[in-house]
């Protein structure tokens, strides 16, 4: 079965959250680092320069780990993208010379409601079929909206695409050219080119719209 877009976005903000556990602890590494440089330089052979040193092997170890997991995470995201479920398209009820109405599936009451006015008023039959044609109409998906990590990206993407050729663009380039975790990029592509922005050709082609 398709994934849902909600699961990937779960998915995503697992992602995002991993990114930053990933940088606190890069960020210990260098604090703790730079302890263990003054504790050895001062007491070389102290139980304190042992322990401090013991401390920042591990600090490091758990950094080295997190990376690895948000690597696996990234593989698992790209996976997932690909089995998101698809929009259900939306298929306006259009009239035949007989009067009924061709809608997608799911729409009985609105042919009921067409046969009624049709029954009353058979002199009328074409005037009175068009409005059947707007509740279709008002079940259409509303515009994409775009979020803080995919206005960033669309922002990238107008420095580096164009609207006369394709230009194929990896998910860790754009990541690092809109500053978002690379585990953020496939989401973010997929509204933007969803809000027709930016129009893909292929997989990690894509020029502007």
């Amino acid at each position: 079965m398709p994934i849902s877009p909600s699961t990937l976005l779960a998915l995503q903000k697992a992602g995002e959250n991993l990114h930053t556990a990933q940088q606190a602890f890069a960020r210990e590494v260098h604090s703790n680092a730079s302890r263990v440089v003054g504790i050895v330089a001062s007491e070389p052979f102290s139980n304190e320069a042992d322990r401090a040193y013991a401390q920042l092997r591990a600090i490091a170890r758990m950094a080295h780990e997190l990376q690895g997991i948000e690597e696996q995470l990234k593989t698992l995201y790209g996976a997932a993208a690909e089995m998101m479920q698809p929009e259900t398209p939306v298929i306006v009820a259009l009239s035949d010379h007989g009067g009924r109405s061709h809608a997608r599936p799911g729409t009985g009451s609105l042919d009921a409601a067409e046969d009624a006015v049709v029954k009353a008023a058979p002199q009328r039959q074409a005037s009175k079929a068009k409005p059947v044609r707007k509740p279709a109409k008002e079940t259409a998906s509303p515009p994409q909206r775009l979020s803080a990590n995919d206005e960033k990206v669309l922002a990238h993407l107008k420095t580096v695409l164009d609207r006369r050729s394709w230009t194929t663009l990896s998910q860790a380039a754009i990541a690092q050219g809109a500053e978002i975790p690379t585990g953020s990029v496939g989401l973010a592509m997929h509204r933007v080119v969803a809000a027709g922005a930016v129009r893909e050709k292929g997989k990690g082609t894509y020029r502007l719209a």
